[in-house]
Parts: structure tokens; C-alpha cells; sequence
């Protein structure tokens, strides 16, 4: 999992080169738990992640966007179940829409849709190690307002989860909450590049960085 960190790094050195052939470019940092249901139990997920977004804006002001990361993911079981703590390194890919309406300079509406996948294998040197995978799709919808050079976006958005740690398809687990809320707060350094802080609750729970440029 080493090389894909550097690799996203290393392309953070080169922003001439993003820059020309995408329209937008970020490095996002996050941490955040979030409540799995496998039917017996529930159990709750600790997710560190860092991962590389690309993105192309439309004539019609719709955002076209992917990304990759790594994700450092810790499954603790409840106190009174049965079932063992487990650590997984990951890698997922993930795409997106995007679609802002403005209303005015201050005021926009702002709706959002993605699909990610992410495939991982339990930590540790035994070879009998077990994988996990899932997929997970968003549906996302929020208001920006703009002050000066801060952007306050509230948002509310609706995940599911389908996923399974074993082979065979008997570990299965989905979302146990399916209700996302957060905040984003966005600094604008210069007119096409911004840091972001991302706070969210609910069925994910956890904080976001974000580095942003976008033409």
C-alpha cells in the first residue's frame, strides 16, 4: 500500500501538469467512524484515509470527478459480541457529479452524486489473512454561501453500504445509519485554490482536510 501514498504525493509536486490536463485537482485527508451493521452485531469502522481527486468541469457547469486513496481502516467490535477486532489496509476508486446552482454571487444550491469502491486485506504477516470489500453510493444536496474569502456549505446527504469481510459471503454488513450531516468551511487562498475543513455526524462521524485548486 506504500507506493500508492507516495505516488499521491508525488503527483502534488508536479501541479503544472495537473493543472493542464484537469480543471480540478485536491489531496483530501480524513478520519471518521462510522456504525456497520452485520445482522448479528453492529460494529463501528475507524477510517484514516488520504486519497487524489481529479475533475473536469462542463459547458453546462456539471462537475465530472475521480478519485483514488488508501485507506487505514480498524473494524472494533461491540463489548458483548463475539466477533474480533480487525485491521485492513485498503485502496479505493471513486467517481462523482457535481452540479452547483447559483443564485447570486453569495448564494448557490449545490447537489452531488458518487459511487466508490473499496477492496482491502487484514493486516498482519499470516497468510490466511481475510479481505474485505464494499461499495458504497451517496446522494448529497447542500448550501453554499460565500463571505468575503471564507465559503460556509451546510449539507445533508443519504449513503448505503453493501459490503462482506469473508469469502464465502456470510460476513456480510451494510450502514447501520444511513443520514449524513456536516459542515464544510472553506478559506480561499487565491480565486482558484482553497483549503477546506469538513465536519461531519450522523452516519459518518469524523473531520476532513482538503487541499483545493480549481479553474
Amino acid at each position: 500500500m506504500l507506493p500508492l501514498r507516495y505516488g499521491l504525493l508525488l503527483l502534488l509536486c508536479y501541479p503544472g501538469l495537473a493543472n493542464a490536463l484537469w480543471s480540478g485537482i485536491s489531496l483530501e485527508l480524513g478520519k471518521f467512524d462510522s456504525d456497520w451493521d452485520f445482522g448479528a452485531d453492529t460494529r463501528t469502522a475507524q477510517h484514516g484515509e488520504i486519497s487524489i481527486q481529479v475533475e473536469e468541469k462542463t459547458d453546462s457547469n456539471l462537475t465530472v470527478g475521480a478519485s483514488i486513496g488508501y485507506v487505514d481502516l480498524r473494524v472494533v467490535a461491540a463489548s458483548d459480541s463475539t466477533a474480533q477486532t480487525q485491521k485492513f489496509d485498503g485502496n479505493f476508486v471513486s467517481v462523482y457529479l457535481r452540479q452547483a446552482l447559483r443564485i447570486n454571487d453569495h448564494i448557490s444550491l449545490n447537489g452531488a452524486f458518487g459511487i466508490r469502491y473499496t477492496n482491502g486485506s487484514e493486516s498482519g504477516a499470516d497468510d490466511d489473512r481475510a479481505e474485505i470489500e464494499w461499495t458504497q453510493s451517496v446522494v448529497e444536496l447542500g448550501l453554499g454561501l460565500r463571505f468575503a474569502h471564507f465559503r460556509i456549505m451546510p449539507y445533508a446527504a443519504y449513503h448505503d453500504i453493501d459490503g462482506d469481510i469473508s469469502d464465502d459471503g456470510t460476513d456480510v454488513f451494510e450502514t447501520d445509519e444511513a443520514l449524513i450531516r456536516g459542515l464544510r468551511l472553506d478559506y480561499l487562498v487565491e480565486d482558484s485554490a482553497f483549503i477546506r475543513f469538513e465536519f461531519a455526524s450522523g452516519g459518518r462521524q469524523g473531520s476532513y482536510l482538503n487541499f483545493v485548486r480549481r479553474h
